[in-house]
């Protein structure tokens, strides 16, 4: 029987010292030309320092991308490898493992954010659908997503910019990748029928639409040495973004998807339970955010319950990862019930540096008590609600 601070062994070849995963969080505060600094070497050392057995790095885009999140990072020069080092070495020097999570934002950004005029980018998306909602608060008027929505002529050519950012990320010391399939973002548009109207071989069918993220995945065994070195997070019920389907085509999307995954011998796989009925009562930001009643979901339904089993099953060559509104009891159950294999922690992870000495100690975690700005700002320093939260007393 297994529990939450027991070693794992990821597909034979990447040992992690316990199951908890610090997982990645947008927080903003990359304010040196769009890479890391001296305070996020400080914030992931904090926490690699406390044992956590694997940490995902912020979201960090793959190409020039006009988000609403001025100073999160890119990987896309050299010079943001070489800033990324100095985090790896600092983490691996604790004994750590940290991943690189591969993002790209498609449709969900907008051309007229500094960023993408400076770089002259494109909103490139599977087809020129333009996704609802949005708020660019930067811009005038607090817009929603573009309209102006480039459709992709050859989905190969961007799966070559994944590429060449995971080229970097490996130089950078990443011991592997998260690839982003979730939140509305790229790969999880090419998944979705509202927004992917292709007629070619990545749209349509199941399998076509699942083709882009597989593509991925393999061009990330290539680059990071097999594939037990990629985690993809997924979120079946998901609804930020636009990204709501209707139930039946869910299930019918992420029963092959996931199959396929596994099939791929991908390292780990990481489902999300936002958007479904789920029994966590940890007051979790997206809580705030009701899922849409047009897009229902069985009361009670769990997709990692639910999925879990296509990735759970002896001799499965991959691990089963799950995140969203977990206690650490809830965590530590399913694991010993074999229904888990590892545990994504958040936005605990923000305002505990020590979720690991917490957990082993028997002690709560703390709650943030400073309100949303400590997520995104704004800040006066990027330290400020970031690296000035306190150990627990032992």
């Amino acid at each position: 029987m297994s529990s939450l601070l027991e070693p794992v062994t990821i597909g034979g070849k990447l040992s992690l010292r316990n199951r908890v995963v610090m997982g990645s969080m947008t927080r903003n505060r990359c304010v040196d030309s769009y890479k890391p600094g001296p305070s996020q070497v400080k914030h992931y050392t904090d926490r690699a320092r406390d044992g956590v057995g694997l940490i995902v790095n912020e979201g960090t885009f793959v190409d020039w991308t006009g988000c609403d999140w001025e100073y999160a990072p890119f990987m896309i020069t050299k010079d943001h490898a070489e800033a990324w080092r100095q985090v790896t070495d600092a983490v691996h020097k604790e004994g750590g493992k940290i991943f690189f999570q591969a993002w790209h934002a498609g449709r969900v950004q907008h051309d007229q954010m500094p960023i993408m005029k400076e770089m002259k980018g494109q909103v490139l998306a599977p087809s020129s659908i333009k996704a609802e909602g949005g708020k660019y608060r930067d811009l005038p008027g607090s817009p929603g997503h573009t309209e102006n929505v480039e459709e992709i002529q050859e989905p190969r050519t961007v799966v070559e910019t994944y590429r060449r950012s995971l080229v970097l990320a490996k130089k950078a010391g990443f011991d592997g990748t998260e690839l982003l399939a979730q939140g509305g973002y790229l790969p999880h548009q090419f998944l979705n029928s509202r927004a992917n109207k292709r007629t070619d071989t990545y749209g349509g069918s199941v399998e076509n639409r699942c083709r882009f993220l597989l593509d991925i995945v393999d061009a990330a065994s290539e680059v990071f040495g097999g594939p037990e070195f990629i985690c993809v997070k997924l979120c079946p019920t998901d609804f930020l973004n636009d990204s709501m389907i209707d139930f039946g085509e869910m299930k019918q999307t992420y029963t092959y998807l996931i199959k396929k995954l596994v099939s791929h011998k991908v390292g780990i796989i990481n489902i999300s339970r936002r958007g479904a009925d789920c029994p966590g009562n940890t007051g979790d930001f997206y809580s705030l955010f009701p899922r849409p009643e047009v897009y229902p979901v069985p009361k009670g339904y769990d997709p990692v319950l639910d999925f879990g089993p296509f990735v759970k099953y002896p001799g499965s060559p991959s691990m089963l990862m799950a995140n969203h509104d977990y206690t650490v009891e809830e965590a530590d159950r399913l694991i010993k019930e074999d229904k888990l294999d590892l545990i994504t922690f958040g936005r605990p992870f923000i305002y505990n540096p020590d979720v690991i000495s917490r957990i082993r100690h028997g002690i709560p975690f703390a709650e943030n008590d400073r309100g949303n700005e400590i997520f995104y700002g704004p800040y006066q320093t990027p330290d400020e609600g970031y690296n000035d939260w306190p150990a627990a007393a032992l």
